[in-house]
């Protein structure tokens, strides 16, 4: 099994939910970030949060901070989200045993400190598991919020980064492909998180 995996497919096709429905309680002891979709009192979708993976698994006392506000058109996004909350989390993964990047590919990727950080943890020996932007939500996220070309030039950049990398592996959910992609994380977490002395709980 390749030491990072990455799923990939259209928005709100259930990557995120596969990853933590597969890692449970360890997600708690992950390194890297999540992304969170905040919502008002009635329920409706307001906006993006940014917040430690472990949160996400249900450790207290951390807090997350929003990147997109959804209340207008077209949305707000507060870049500088990435430039602080985003690289010290990547800067502190190498002291987590393995990372979950959740997701990348996104605004996040305008931002030079963050791909700095970025580029240092898909270059290290560290195992990844996350999520990357697929190329046509790429491509909606730049009409609607305006980043320019030069975002969809980072972008890609980065999946050819990816998919260049003899340890990556993308799984696409698409279709009827969510249980195979559900295996190949499984099998992810039995690798390089399960044998490290942490069990699914």
């Amino acid at each position: 099994m390749k030491r990072h995996l990455f799923l990939s497919g259209p928005a709100f096709c259930g990557k995120s939910r596969l990853l933590r429905e597969e890692l449970g309680a360890l997600l708690q002891s992950a390194g890297g970030f999540c992304t969170a979709l905040d919502r008002d009192e009635k329920g409706s979708l307001i906006g993006c949060s940014l917040m430690p993976a472990a949160m996400a698994g249900g450790v207290e006392g951390l807090e997350k901070e929003a990147f997109l506000d959804m209340r207008s058109f077209p949305p707000a996004h507060d870049c500088e989200v990435f430039r602080g909350l985003g690289v010290r989390l990547l800067e502190e993964a190498e002291w987590y045993p393995f990372t979950v990047l959740d997701e990348i590919g996104g605004i996040d990727v305008i931002i030079p400190q963050f791909r700095y950080a970025l580029d240092g943890l898909l270059a290290s020996e560290l195992p990844l598991l996350g999520v990357v932007k697929a190329r046509e939500d790429s491509d909606r996220m730049r009409q609607m919020l305006g980043p320019g070309e030069r975002y969809t030039a980072f972008a890609e950049r980065l999946w050819k980064q990816l998919q260049t990398d003899p340890e990556t592996e993308i799984i696409g959910i698409r279709g009827n492909a969510e249980q195979e992609a559900a295996g190949a994380v499984r099998e992810w977490i039995r690798e390089y998180a399960a044998l490290r002395g942490y069990t699914k709980g």
